[in-house]
């Protein structure tokens, strides 16, 4: 059955979104949303819905994009909604497959462990393979099919291969090209979970069929043009049956800012009488040091500044941040979701010397090491009380305690500035 949001003036104006409305503050004004919506109503009638509508940015060490007019978003929005609603698409939950993982790791039967990472995901997607499958499948109205094909156009005529990063519909068709992979492997007998989060991909199975069978089973599943990467990004981990070992760790690996390791030993955890697998649960090594790299880029921002108070104070808080939990706000629903340390990591169960230590020594290091030349620079600027002051947030406090700050919106956006990714 095809469920279709009508195209209409008050759908487009139910696109505009919360960080919309603080962006353009005369939005505000609902006449103004609606004489909006009836442009990009204007512009879908004259099949101009998608011209010259992209800009070029970087993110990442990639190229991206965003759409140069409010009018052109609304209506991409519009046809990402409808797409979403026909094929069920919802991108996975971070959190959630890091605990089905975790869960699975914990047994102490023998299972194999893959990872997989897709190379130049949304760069190799073939736009016309996609939109055939859109056409043959007939789920999607017409109009729907219409601002694709227009869409896709654009992309062609800009130069643009495969999808564009940045922009939410890519992010929905991206979804889409990748059902059927999904539906095929998470149906292979011999898989007990699968799991993908935009490009990378966990799965946990039997160990029936060798490495090599399994991979080209998975590898042919792909849709055409996408291909895995090789060397570390891939990752396949034999795990034996559970036995009272020595305690090694039989592999660490990292999975979407986690640290992992599976033991050979149980932990103290057991259900109905039978062990569990001993799994600890970090923060990524890659994740502490992008959280290093922030916390110097912060410091050297307020070197380079006039360090009057103002100053001190978007410093503080950028310590405050890092250190800490905050909101941010959905920028479509307004919703506020929580952030942070805590709240980024909440599965992180590693006790004892961990991130959390490792980060507050590195932030004290800054602060008041005599060694290194940033660290003098740092103390000749700031008196030892603010030094005080800023080594009083603590990860592990931040963490442990679940330590909350609030921030305005043009606080928040203030904070992020320096920190380049």
């Amino acid at each position: 059955m095809m469920i279709e949001i009508p195209y209409t003036a008050k759908n487009l104006a139910e696109c505009i979104s919360f960080q919309d409305i603080i962006k353009l503050p005369h939005l505000q004004d609902r006449a103004q949303r609606a004489e909006l919506a009836k442009k990009s109503l204007s512009l879908i009638a004259r099949s101009q819905s998608f011209l010259g509508c992209l800009n070029r940015i970087r993110i990442g060490g990639d190229d991206g994009y965003v759409f140069n007019s409010l009018k052109s978003e609304l209506v991409a929005r519009l046809a990402s909604r409808n797409i979403k609603a026909n094929y069920g698409i919802k991108q996975s939950d971070r959190q959630t497959i890091i605990a089905n993982a975790i869960t699975l790791f914990k047994e102490g039967t023998p299972f194999d462990v893959y990872r997989f990472d897709i190379k130049k995901f949304y760069e190799n997607v073939d736009l016309k393979i996609l939109f055939e499958r859109l056409m043959l499948d007939g789920k999607c109205s017409w109009q729907t099919l219409v601002l694709v094909d227009q869409f896709f156009k654009t992309l062609s005529a800009s130069g643009v291969s495969g999808l564009p990063r940045g922009l939410s519909i890519s992010a929905t068709l991206s979804e889409f090209y990748l059902k059927e992979f999904d539906l095929a492997i998470s149906s292979m007998s011999e898989v007990f979970y699968y799991a993908r989060f935009v490009d990378d991909i966990l799965i946990v199975a039997s160990g029936s069929s060798s490495r090599t069978d399994f991979e080209k089973k998975v590898e042919d599943n792909l849709p055409q043009g996408l291909e895995f990467h090789g060397g570390g990004k891939r990752e396949y981990i034999p795990v034996a049956r559970l036995t009272q070992g020595s305690g090694k760790i039989l592999k660490k690996f990292d999975y979407l800012g986690y640290g992992l390791q599976i033991f050979n030993e149980a932990s103290h955890e057991a259900v109905n009488g039978i062990q569990r697998r001993k799994v600890v649960c970090d923060i990524s090594d890659g994740k502490v040091a992008k959280i290093k790299m922030r916390l110097l880029q912060s410091y050297t921002s307020y070197l380079s500044s006039y360090q009057y108070p103002s100053d001190f104070l978007l410093l503080k808080n950028r310590i405050r941040a890092l250190a800490g939990n905050f909101y941010i706000v959905d920028p479509m629903t307004g919703v506020d979701i929580k952030t942070g340390i805590y709240f980024n990591y909440i599965h992180k169960n590693s006790i004892g010397r961990c991130a959390l230590d490792e980060l507050d020594s590195f932030s004290r290091g800054i602060l008041f090491s005599s060694k290194h030349k940033l660290s003098r620079r740092i103390s000749a600027a700031l008196s030892l009380s603010k030094r005080k002051q800023l080594a009083g947030f603590s990860f592990r406090t931040g963490f442990e305690k679940a330590r909350f700050h609030s921030f305005k919106y043009d606080v928040l956006k203030k904070i992020k500035e320096c920190w380049r990714k």
